[in-house]
């Protein structure tokens, strides 16, 4: 999925309009969707001018058709994280998991306890990992979900993406993703830094040692990326 083809979403293109910005911003502050009426009193974008900008943010793949009157992002990730307040939408974690090696405390609960105390609760935990460290990490129950990967997966980048690409369009559909880049190996690591960027999707990075979580592609980096896409398209 590379922004700019086939049926991804168009956001340099539809968005350098500031209605149509106005109405993505209002489809996402009422949790990625709405009907007409509601978009049109929030957003003050009246009748045919109104119905001319959703259908241009349906042409460039920004919002569904409408199924019974009701509008809806194609994605909630990453427009409902960037417009929308936090109560309007669940968090979903996805990141990786490498063998044990001596330590105690799995990287993944390392991470959530960090987003924890920057008041993210993911609802749902999807981890990518190998037979052998999960394994390894035995004591690990639910609420993980496992993306498996082979051992020979796991040190090939396109490997890594093509295991973990279907689970994540499915979940950036109705979901805030956000990825975390580290454990398992380097090639994992860049697997899902080039995910991230190729969705546009909020990715941090955990250093261990001393438990410091960083904001690889944070909000305001992707208000700013996009932004950026609009300025190159003008």
């Amino acid at each position: 999925m590379v922004l700019g083809s086939g049926d991804t979403p168009r956001y340099d293109v539809a968005l350098k309009n500031k209605n149509r910005r106005k109405i993505i911003s209002v489809l996402a502050q009422l949790g990625g969707e709405a009907s007409f009426a509601q978009i049109e009193h929030a957003s003050n974008i009246q009748g045919n001018t109104l119905v001319h900008n959703l259908a241009v943010l349906q042409r460039y793949n920004i919002i569904n058709k409408p199924v019974k009157g009701k509008y809806s992002l194609r994605y909630k990730t990453p427009i409902c994280y960037m417009f929308g307040p936090p109560n309007t939408y669940h968090v979903v974690y996805l990141g990786l998991l490498g063998r044990k090696e001596g330590r105690d405390i799995p990287e993944t609960e390392v991470a959530l306890k960090l987003l924890e105390k920057e008041g993210i609760m993911p609802k749902l935990v999807y981890v990518a990992t190998t037979p052998q460290a999960l394994q390894e990490w035995s004591e690990l129950k639910p609420p993980y979900r496992w993306v498996t990967l082979y051992e020979d997966e796991i040190f090939d980048i396109n490997s890594v993406k093509n295991r973990v690409r279907p689970q994540l369009e499915n979940l950036i559909e109705d979901y805030v993703v956000i990825l975390d880049c580290t454990s398992a190996t380097k090639p994992a690591t860049i697997a899902l830094y080039e995910l991230a960027n190729q969705y546009l999707i909020p990715l941090i990075y955990v250093y261990e040692p001393i438990q410091r979580l960083t904001w690889l592609l944070s909000k305001d980096e992707l208000i700013q990326r996009i932004e950026i896409r609009i300025s190159n398209t003008v």
